[in-house]
């Protein structure tokens, strides 16, 4: 059977118009495969070459992709083949890219995600399922709802517990502290409405000089007064405490505020750090506050046997930060916000448009006798079907396969922390990581960590970062940690090994070497 005529238009009217499988599947065949052949041939020819594309500079990449104008150019016009179009995606974008499978590429939390991950993302898209509202995706729902009920087994949720999979910790943290303001907040004020405006005022919610940016930035959204966080400094080993917690709700009780919340946080994105969630939660018990736990990165290492007692207590949140696109090893995006009652999800995002059939009443429904429609649990109509790929993945390791790539990377952060601390020229904070983040300084000979040379280390951890992105051998950030600057590597990598922790910090000895010496009287770096 010839082509649709409808689309004779187009160089490829088959891979358009779909409907007849004796003259659409072959062509359909062949672009599956070209789209693989493009995606292996990026894998082996690019990221696993270089843990970064070159060149590595913005200014210099953005006139690389856009031509000596540097603008982006119009849409194109008319239609090309779908090699043509592969073709440029290996030679413009492919050469180009931050690359995650590079076994020394230990960046924000990125890992190579699993390949039945990928394929899952290939399915979902496919089958084109919204899973906002259940007849728009109804197997899709149900695969949803058992990825959460696995998720909140995994952190020790009991069956009135529930959640929902959102793009990631930014957007869970929004819709985690919406439902502080509007459940927790209106209890405490005796409101029958959620509190707006000048019900705001005067609350407090407290989290650490480690909390992620995004609990700042949602109270701010969500309305609430720029005083409203307060900052309460961690301990020697960046963690939030019961002690300094109390005494902070303390003073504010008796300056006539309301505390409201803890944020705390299992897995910091800096250092990898832990608060004490068992104390935070026995604060939050005695003085009747939420207790959020920001457990994007941390809360995977439920997933081993071994690890699990790294993130004790979870169970004791009332609402929890979970990002499996971080240590599940899945494709992005995927996070989650997991809450102890179902029920706080409905109360905060209920809503029953008139052109959405089978809208959930507004009191608590029970998913075993009613459709679940989701755009009533948070604050997304439209969702991407994202929790096939980590049903797919999970089901093919199993949570001991997906826990044993866990100790497989905390192992190699400890690794790492050991070769720092047993070499001259490297010091490592806090001296044993709690989870798979390390954070390391090379000090040349003669400078020191502290006096005039503080400044001049500082800008020479960021030089080694620069210099070492630009030779691709290997990828890592900087942070800040007390004022002073420290590499970064985030171990998420399953593919790393520790003789790729061994060379990368030989080349930090390579690349100083070749960098103007930190301070006066600083030499080349030793080999310890």
């Amino acid at each position: 059977m010839p082509p649709d005529p409808r689309f004779a238009w187009h160089p490829e009217p088959e891979l358009i118009g779909i409907t007849d499988e004796a003259t659409s599947r072959p062509p359909l065949e062949r672009l599956g495969a070209d789209a693989w052949r493009t995606a292996l041939d990026y894998l082996y020819d690019e990221a696993l070459r270089r843990a970064i594309g070159e060149p590595a500079g913005y200014e210099e990449l953005r006139r690389l992709f856009f031509g000596p104008s540097g603008r982006p150019a119009p849409a194109p016009e008319a239609p090309q083949p779908s090699a043509e179009v592969l073709r440029e995606f290996t030679r413009r974008l492919a050469p180009h890219q931050l690359n995650a499978w590079h076994p020394r590429s230990l960046s924000y939390f990125t890992p190579p995600p699993l390949w039945l991950s990928i394929v899952g993302e290939l399915l979902a898209q496919v089958t084109q399922q919204g899973v906002d509202v259940w007849h728009a995706g109804p197997s899709g729902a149900f695969v949803e709802e058992e990825v959460i009920r696995w998720l909140c087994d995994l952190v020790g949720f009991g069956q009135e517990a529930f959640g929902l999979l959102t793009s990631g910790g930014v957007m869970a943290n929004f819709l985690a502290l919406a439902v502080v303001r509007d459940v927790h907040l209106a209890r405490l004020l005796e409101l029958s409405a959620a509190p707006r405006g000048r019900a705001l005022e005067g609350v407090r919610v407290y989290a650490s000089d480690q909390a992620h940016f995004s609990i700042a930035r949602a109270l701010d959204e969500l309305g609430f007064p720029r005083d409203t966080l307060h900052i309460v400094e961690s301990d020697e080993a960046f963690r939030l405490k019961r002690a300094t917690v109390a005494d902070a709700v303390s003073t504010d009780r008796r300056a006539g505020l309301r505390p409201l919340a803890i944020a705390a946080v299992a897995g910091s994105t800096n250092t990898g750090s832990v608060d004490r969630l068992a104390e935070l939660a026995d604060v939050a018990d005695r003085e009747g506050l939420w207790l959020h736990v920001d457990a994007a990165y941390g809360a995977a290492a439920c997933l081993s046997e071994r690890d699990r007692a790294r993130v004790p207590d979870l169970d004791r949140a009332d609402s929890i930060t979970i990002d499996p696109h971080k240590w599940f090893f899945q494709a992005y995006d995927i996070g989650g916000l997991l809450v102890r009652r179902r029920a706080d999800l409905l109360a905060t995002f209920h809503s029953s448009p008139e052109y959405y059939r089978g809208a959930l009443p507004a009191d608590e429904p029970d998913p075993a006798s009613e459709p679940l429609n989701f755009y009533q649990l948070g604050m997304e109509g439209t969702r991407r079907w994202r929790a096939l790929k980590l049903w797919l993945s999970w089901k093919h390791l199993g949570t001991q396969g997906l826990g044993h790539l866990v100790e497989q990377t905390n192992d190699l952060a400890a690794y790492l922390a050991r070769r720092c601390a047993h070499s001259a020229d490297f010091e490592v904070t806090p001296p044993e990581p709690e989870l798979s983040v390390v954070c390391f300084r090379h000090i040349p000979r003669g400078a020191s960590a502290g006096g005039n040379d503080a400044n001049a280390l500082d800008r020479h951890q960021d030089a080694l970062q620069g210099a070492l992105e630009a030779s691709g051998d290997g990828w890592l950030s900087t942070t800040r940690l007390r004022g002073r600057t420290w590499l970064r590597a985030g171990i998420v990598n399953y593919l790393t090994t520790e003789a790729d922790v061994d060379r990368l910090l030989d080349m930090f000895r390579e690349l100083a070497r070749d960098l103007p010496a930190p301070a006066s009287g600083s030499g080349s770096a030793t080999t310890g």
